[in-house]
């Protein structure tokens, strides 16, 4: 299938890349990115858009290039809860990678989800668009994965200024156009005119806290280094955490540098001999606790 050909290039390409790490290290990103990556879960589904009111720029109408999706794709997110007498200390949306091309729903989604929920965190995996659709319609997927969490806070028992998105590489993307270009009260009109607003839109989109699983505020591949486009913005708290055998190594620091020059609000944790597509493993889950704890306390 024309799907696992793509899915099989890109591992080779990030292993060929990023994947020299010490033998007696148990990470292997063929264990992330190979098999079935769709999530298996009997946990409720919220979805994103009412019925065939979505705000798309792709017509999509018949899957000739065997995409992840089927044209009657609807955007969900999963809903993972805290454990019973776990406080509530927020909420995480988990945006997985696959460079917009399928969605590793599992490994950096669902791990991730189950991970924070048991740390306190009520926990909501995002099935945002991919191919054939474009990296806009994936972040105004989150977007509106935010505002619904936000408008819907107090049935969670979340505090709806403790809502934090992460993301892993091209999920991580995805997360930081729906920051830098459809926060606030920015919503599907942006992307297109036909679409209707609902009360929900007129909720912040904008999180409280953002972390970039090897990835970065940019588009596929290419990190935005231009500091016109960070200055003046209001940019959530960030937290990095990457590897040092990843392929984007050199471009995590640079844009981690430039935002430290500019002194928002940030924190970086680097694993050694870690390669793209680590998922939960590294333990950095239990820093992020900490980190989101201070930045609430404030």
């Amino acid at each position: 299938m024309k799907k696992k050909r793509i899915i099989s290039m890109i591992i080779l390409l990030i292993c060929m890349t990023g994947c020299n790490q010490k033998q007696d290290e148990v990470i292997n990103v063929y264990d992330y990115y190979s098999g079935d990556q769709r999530e298996n879960t009997d946990n409720d589904i919220i979805y994103l858009w009412e019925k065939q009111k979505m705000p798309i720029e792709t017509i999509y109408t018949e899957n000739t290039a065997d995409y992840f999706d089927n044209p009657d794709f609807e955007p969900y997110m999963t809903v993972y809860n805290v454990p019973e007498g776990t406080k509530v200390k927020g909420a995480i949306l988990v945006s997985p990678g696959g460079a917009f091309v399928f969605r590793s729903e599992n490994t950096e989604g669902k791990e991730v989800a189950q991970r924070f929920a048991e740390l306190g965190y009520v926990s909501f995996v995002i099935h945002y668009r991919v191919q054939p659709y474009t990296e806009k319609e994936s972040g105004l997927d989150v977007a509106r994965a935010v505002k619904i969490v936000r408008y819907h806070a107090k049935d969670y028992g979340i505090d709806e200024n403790k809502i934090a998105v992460v993301g892993f590489s091209a999920g991580g993307i995805a997360n930081g156009r729906a920051v830098l270009e459809f926060g606030g009260d920015i919503n599907g009109m942006s992307l297109d005119n036909q679409y209707s607003p609902d009360e929900i839109d007129s909720i912040s989109s904008t999180p409280n806290a953002v972390i970039m699983g090897y990835s970065f505020y940019g588009r596929l591949s290419n990190a935005n280094l231009n500091k016109s486009t960070f200055e003046n913005f209001d940019l959530p708290p960030t937290y990095y955490v990457y590897g040092t055998e990843d392929p984007f190594y050199n471009q995590f620091n640079a844009q981690v540098d430039l935002l430290n020059e500019l002194e928002k609000n940030l924190k970086s944790q680097v694993l050694d001999s870690y390669p793209h597509g680590f998922g939960i493993r590294g333990q950095w889950a239990e820093k992020v606790d900490l980190w989101l704890d201070g930045i609430y306390k404030k």
